[in-house]
């Protein structure tokens, strides 16, 4: 029997797929766009979970009209997109680009584009944002779901229902706890795997299958259905690239998706009536083509033009609209109510289109890379984009601890020289460098350019130096035992405190320096260096072969923080160096030496570049070590 139309849950739809687009689109007004992806899986999960209680007859017969439809929903838009990436890529990009493409593209038609996407993702794959199939990660995560969650459906038709609800919470909990865990140990594997996102999917199952009580009253239902949309709102606006997630974090706008279609059933609310307006109704129709076709969109005009302003972000969102308005009358529409094939012949066709989809991209491009060969010199000078040489550069692992890391992987006798209890073995005076990633490309160079100093380096990813830090707990952890326990104890001879500043770090970076300068007084502030919005070594191969001019990919805020920084510093009586300065003064460097690029990715050194800029530092580091010390005991407390 067929059910009830739910336009409230299409509106719903538009407030999660909004969300994401205007987050891809860079603007800091919905900084936790991001979590629109979860609001999509509690839909999802609860609407095919209805469609799977629906039917009847064997399970294999099931099995195949579940399948039939999922193909029909899915299939052609998402198969148009995957020749229409492709073509664009063969046109705009690079060969071993359009090769990498062709790759997410393989991936995706196989739904293990988030698999292959966790094993390129790493604390310095920052490529990985230019890849315009990278939103295909949560289709694959839904659809490797719907490969064992229909079957757990269907062979438990014969137990009681409160049997089956105890079965699908037992899951539910398991896959949260586990996505708990995981995004303190790998939060890579938690934001990309299926074990860790099944929860979220199974949210919507429950709400299915009746194991969550609804409201009793009309005003429960209000306040349950407004608490809903407040939650997805707050997890939307405060959220950020910095919020640990998925793990608990994700709770508020699953829960919130769930409220809303909670409190829909069965209830008619005024935030439902709002979402089941035509404008709401509409663009949540067309979501799913909105999702499929900003991305590329957003991307494929970055490569031509990175710097967008509002105007370009409200001509993207706008053709993002059209394209999915299009893809949804003209693709979706038609497919979906194709008649006179079966069940069979529908997965069939379904089958024989992915291979066939899968044949023409990787025809089109091998053809891409016969007709357009990279260069000798530019393929010299990618390499140094790769991730050889970069783990032993910054001791990764040991003295910079990712998020693959522990705080019990940090080595004190290796990267603090003497642990936490003992000065320096060597009797050189001691350089303490703490920070970030941009603290971490330092440690080679200066090591390199100091050899009678002791160059020591407590470093971890994303983990700003600053008294009030916020990061992953390897990051807090350190920062905690460098603050409270080694500069009070140890009192190295210089820090160095260095970090991807952003404008909003200023006034904090003067209060933890202060407070470093209790114990401590030599600090030296190291400032933000120079960024693009490609990896420098893709860009110069784009130079060498196509002439690409390299300024317009220069990130034009960087040097506003600098300026800004440096002012602060100066009132506060602190010596800068200004890195940025270093590389672009007068003119920006672009290679360390002939063949060498000056920076491997949007902004950390290279080997080369390391020492090139360390022999400027190094003169400031022996002027403020030459500096008298007048210690202040006290150990540095660390806001909560």
């Amino acid at each position: 029997m067929a059910r009830e139309y739910r336009a409230d849950i299409d509106g719903l739809r538009t407030v999660a797929v909004i969300p994401v687009v205007i987050f891809h689109l860079g603007t800091a007004l919905f900084s936790g766009g991001f979590v629109g992806v979860d609001v999509f899986f509690v839909i999802s999960g609860y609407l095919i979970t209805q469609t799977l209680l629906d039917e009847r007859g064997t399970w294999q017969q099931g099995l195949l009209d579940f399948y039939k439809r999922r193909v029909r929903r899915i299939f052609p838009a998402l198969f148009v997109l995957y020749l229409a990436v492709m073509a664009a890529a063969a046109a705009l990009l690079m060969s071993d680009q359009a090769s990498d493409v062709a790759h997410s593209i393989l991936a995706s038609i196989f739904f293990v584009s988030n698999i292959l996407f966790y094993g390129q993702s790493d604390y310095f794959d920052g490529a990985l944002d230019s890849n315009p199939l990278l939103h295909t990660w949560s289709l694959s995560v839904e659809e490797q779901f719907y490969v064992f969650f229909p079957l757990l459906i269907f062979f438990t038709r014969s137990l009681a229902d409160s049997r089956r609800r105890q079965i699908i919470w037992a899951i539910t909990v398991a896959s949260f706890l586990a996505s708990v865990w995981m995004v303190y140990r790998d939060p890579s594997a938690a934001f990309y795997l299926i074990p860790f996102r099944t929860w979220e999917l199974a949210i919507g199952a429950l709400l299915a299958l009746g194991a969550i009580p609804g409201p009793r009253r009309q005003w429960q239902a209000e306040a349950g259905a407004v608490l809903g949309l407040a939650m997805i709102g707050y997890a939307v606006l405060f959220y950020n690239k910095a919020t640990l997630f998925p793990g608990a974090s994700a709770l508020l706008p699953c829960i919130g998706a769930g409220l809303v279609i909670l409190c829909g059933t069965g209830w008619k609310t005024l935030a439902g009536r709002a979402l089941a307006l035509w404008p709401m109704r509409f663009v949540g129709l067309i979501s799913y083509s909105l999702y499929l076709w900003h991305w590329p969109i957003i991307v494929f005009y970055k490569h031509l033009d990175a710097r967008l302003d509002n105007v370009e972000r409200a001509g993207l969102l706008a053709a993002s609209l059209v394209a999915a308005a299009i893809s949804w009358k003209f693709i979706e529409q038609p497919f979906r109510h194709t008649p006179g094939l079966s069940s069979r012949q529908v997965v069939l066709r379904g089958t024989g289109a992915m291979a066939t989809c899968a044949a023409a991209v990787f025809a089109l491009a091998m053809v891409t890379s016969y007709a357009y060969p990279i260069s000798a010199q530019a393929r010299g000078v990618l390499a140094y984009g790769e991730r050889n040489g970069r783990t032993a550069m910054m001791r990764t692992g040991t003295c910079f601890l990712t998020t693959q890391n522990t705080f019990d992987e940090f080595r004190p006798d290796e990267c603090l020289g003497g642990g936490a209890t003992t000065g320096s073995a060597t009797g050189k005076p001691r350089v303490l460098i703490i920070g970030d990633s941009h603290a971490a490309h330092l440690y080679y160079g200066l090591n390199q350019t100091l050899p009678d100093m002791q160059v020591l380096q407590a470093t971890a990813s994303g983990c700003k130096p600053l008294l009030s830090t916020r990061g992953a707990p390897q990051c807090l952890t350190l920062m905690d035992h460098v603050f409270n326990d080694y500069i009070p104890k140890l009192r190295p001879d210089v820090v160095i405190v260095s970090a991807r500043w952003l404008d909003g770090d200023v006034p904090k970076v003067a209060e933890t320096v202060a407070k470093i300068r209790q114990t401590v007084p030599r600090v030296l502030v190291s400032g933000p260096i120079v960024e693009y919005d490609q990896p420098l070594p893709r860009l110069l191969a784009m130079q060498i072969d196509q002439g690409e001019p390299i300024d317009k990919h220069r990130n034009g805020q960087v040097p506003g923080i600098d300026s800004r920084l440096a002012a602060a510093m100066k009132t506060a009586g602190v010596p800068y160096f200004s890195m940025y300065h270093a590389v672009c003064a007068p003119n920006c460097a672009l290679w360390a030496q002939p063949g060498v690029p000056i920076q491997f990715d949007y902004g950390h050194l290279t080997q080369q570049g390391s020492v090139v800029v360390a022999k400027q530092m190094a003169a400031e580091i022996e002027q403020v070590a030459a500096k008298p010390s007048v210690a202040v005991a006290g150990p540095i407390q660390q806001r909560p």
